[in-house]
């Protein structure tokens, strides 16, 4: 399923680019491109953790280095060498940890483990899900930067958050799972994926796919980025959103069409760069660890009727000086006419040339959609076209009301 970021309130959308923004690390001035191999690093609230021994995964359980950890929680702990058991204290918050022990207590109440903590060279290391339920922070993993966030209580309370709705809002994003139920590190088949109707074979790449990822800052995409990739015959690639429309509109004399390779888990350019390509246990595509679904035509002659809303920002208020928020929207009657309200055109055709524009701008005029094209013509002459395509609800069936126009997803705001 294709969903992006959509809160039904600026309010909310604020929060969930708050926690997306702690999540790839872009606070503190880290990279939010990590690479695979590349150790897990742990964060709490809007700071890094800095680790003796790095976390590790065991079985699928991660375990990461407890005294650092917690105490950068404000939790002070006690070792008990006789006994090697470890305690916790912190406000009405108490925990008692053996090693080698897959059972603890905390506040009284029996806690069973994933995997015992253990000792590596002299440091304590816990399973992830422990550190939530002894510490009652809410522990969030993002598989594609391999980062855990763990936020605390006191930071779900800044947010105006429970755990519960924490959980909610990052229901939308597949690149993120919260609080693991079994305290491991998701697999390949985190978040929302599910089989496709016709699993991916590397070999037998055919048509347009599409993935959103999160852009924290809202500084490339305006919060989520959507990537495109669009397989054609003869070992040929257009990568990124087309100019001209959907896949039908591809023209490789007109277009900048790559040549390509598969080999080895790389998707490899003709122009020698690559990306890292796999299919996972369910038969997805993932490109760059992005989760890739296959773009299928829209009915004949559809019709669109509501007012359908794309919200993108850049910045955080209260935490960029130059932040912003905005809000386009485009309401479509079945008659073929649409009304837009600060749509920001991409590539106008006007007459015999084409000019490339940022401005947001209100109109009147007729649309069509064909194939995966979606054409809107302007009263006074100007046409746009973008890809289009309808996204799938949760109950696995398109949803009319969730829409794709090139890189923007607009949705029916039923408050």
């Amino acid at each position: 399923m294709i969903q992006a970021v959509k809160s039904k309130t600026g309010a909310a959308a604020l929060i969930m680019a708050f926690i997306c923004l702690l999540l790839t690390g872009i606070w503190s001035g880290t990279s939010a491109h990590a690479e695979s191999a590349s150790p897990i690093k742990v964060a709490v609230d809007t700071k890094w953790v800095n680790f003796s021994v790095d976390p590790l995964v065991d079985g699928g359980t991660t375990l990461v280095q407890m005294r650092p950890l917690f105490e950068s929680m404000g939790i002070s702990l006690n070792w008990d060498p006789r006994n090697q058991t470890i305690t916790g204290q912190k406000d009405s918050l108490s925990f008692t940890l053996q090693l080698n022990s897959k059972e603890a207590t905390v506040n009284e109440k029996k806690v069973s483990l994933d995997k015992p903590a253990r000792s590596v060279r002299g440091n304590t290391l816990v399973p992830l899900r422990f550190v939530g339920e002894a510490t009652g922070g809410f522990v969030v993993w993002d598989a594609k930067n391999r980062e855990i966030t763990i936020f605390s209580e006191q930071m779900l309370k800044q947010l105006g958050l429970t755990k519960e709705q924490a959980a909610e809002i990052l229901a939308h994003s597949g690149d993120t799972t919260a609080n693991p139920p079994t305290g491991t590190e998701p697999t390949e088949n985190d978040g929302e994926e599910s089989a496709p109707a016709v699993p991916v074979q590397l070999d037998k790449l055919q048509g347009m796919y599409v993935g959103m990822r999160l852009d924290p800052g809202g500084y490339e995409c305006g919060g989520a980025c959507w990537d495109y990739y669009t397989f054609l015959s003869g070992k040929k690639v257009v990568i990124g959103e087309p100019a001209t429309g959907g896949p039908e509109t591809i023209d490789c004399s007109k277009l900048s069409c790559s040549d390509y390779s598969i080999t080895k888990g790389k998707l490899v350019l003709g122009n020698g760069t690559n990306h890292t390509i796999r299919v996972s246990s369910l038969g997805n595509l993932y490109i760059d660890d992005v989760l890739l679904v296959k773009v299928t035509p829209v009915a004949s002659n559809l019709k669109l009727s509501g007012s359908y809303v794309y919200r993108g920002y850049s910045g955080m208020a209260g935490v960029n000086s130059a932040s912003s928020a905005w809000e386009e929207r485009l309401t479509f009657q079945t008659d073929g006419t649409f009304k837009a309200d600060n749509f920001t055109l991409g590539t106008q055709e006007a007459g015999s040339g084409t000019t490339n524009t940022s401005a947001g701008s209100s109109g009147t005029g007729t649309y069509s959609i064909s194939g995966n094209t979606i054409t809107l013509k302007f009263t006074g002459g100007t046409v746009e076209r973008y890809v289009f395509f309808i996204h799938t609800g949760k109950d696995g069936k398109p949803n009319i009301q969730d829409v794709q126009i090139g890189s923007r997803n607009f949705f029916v705001d039923t408050e």
